[in-house]
């Protein structure tokens, strides 16, 4: 079996790969304070979860954009299962082709993703990538990484609403009935859901403008993407495992 985990700033996304199946995906909230003992415990409990031998494992991979928490997690899958695992923390070691002077900036769960949807999808291509950060990434028509979005994220958003305003509660990040809210949960969810699926509509016609080609395939990713890209004029693909899958498909390529 193959452990692949995506470090994260919200959470640390991890599937296991048996040949190209993979069997479950769990997740856990990324805690730069968590020791590799008490990381060793999480990862325990999930195999246990899931029925899972420890001894079980050919190899194992992590992408992290997480410093202070990859040397920890690291250590705690050498403990469990005594693979020592290949750690990518940018886009250097993962085969993707990035404009000319440009290596070595990009972050590894960008990186990733793009080699998962260069493997899968048709070119050229968007990669919408929603978490903490919301990015959008363009892929040419030979596999190249040309360049890439970054904003805030829905949920760092939802959040600062929630903090810096004496009279917006927190909200669930769902799609209210109308644009046109009536109450303060609605208006808050439209602003949100609507307004991000506007953004990215906007954003993408912008890039492709600029780009002076049609973009074949919209995908996207993240653990916010879903509920916003179905709002979305633009026709978008939902994969919520591509990250994983670029690792899978690294580790296999490299040959580790």
């Amino acid at each position: 079996m193959l452990l692949t985990i995506d470090i994260g700033n919200t959470n640390i996304t991890m599937g296991i790969y048996e040949n190209d199946e993979l069997l479950f995906v769990s997740r856990l909230a990324t805690d730069r304070k968590r020791t590799s003992d008490q990381y060793s415990v999480e990862l325990l409990n999930i195999f246990k979860l899931h029925n899972v031998s420890c001894s079980g494992f050919s190899g194992a991979i992590i992408s992290s954009v997480v410093p202070e928490v990859v040397n920890a997690v690291g250590k705690a899958v050498e403990t469990v299962t005594g693979i020592t695992p290949q750690v990518l923390t940018s886009d250097i070691g993962t085969g993707l082709k990035i404009v000319t002077g440009t290596e070595g900036f990009l972050g590894a769960d960008l990186a990733v993703a793009s080699v998962a949807a260069i493997d899968k999808y048709e070119l050229p291509c968007f990669i919408v990538d929603l978490g903490t950060a919301t990015k959008i990434i363009l892929i040419d028509e030979d596999g190249t990484f040309l360049g890439c979005t970054i904003s805030a994220g829905v949920g760092i958003s939802l959040e600062a609403l929630a903090k810096k305003t004496s009279q917006l509660p927190a909200v669930r990040l769902i799609a209210p009935p109308t644009s046109i809210g009536t109450n303060t949960v609605d208006c808050m969810q439209s602003g949100t859901v609507f307004g991000t699926a506007a953004m990215l509509d906007g954003l993408t016609a912008r890039m492709e403008r600029e780009f002076g080609k049609k973009v074949k395939t919209t995908v996207a990713t993240g653990g916010l993407a879903e509920e916003i890209v179905k709002n979305c004029d633009r026709e978008t693909v939902y994969d919520g495992n591509l990250i994983l899958e670029g690792l899978k498909n690294i580790y296999k390529r490299k040959g580790f």
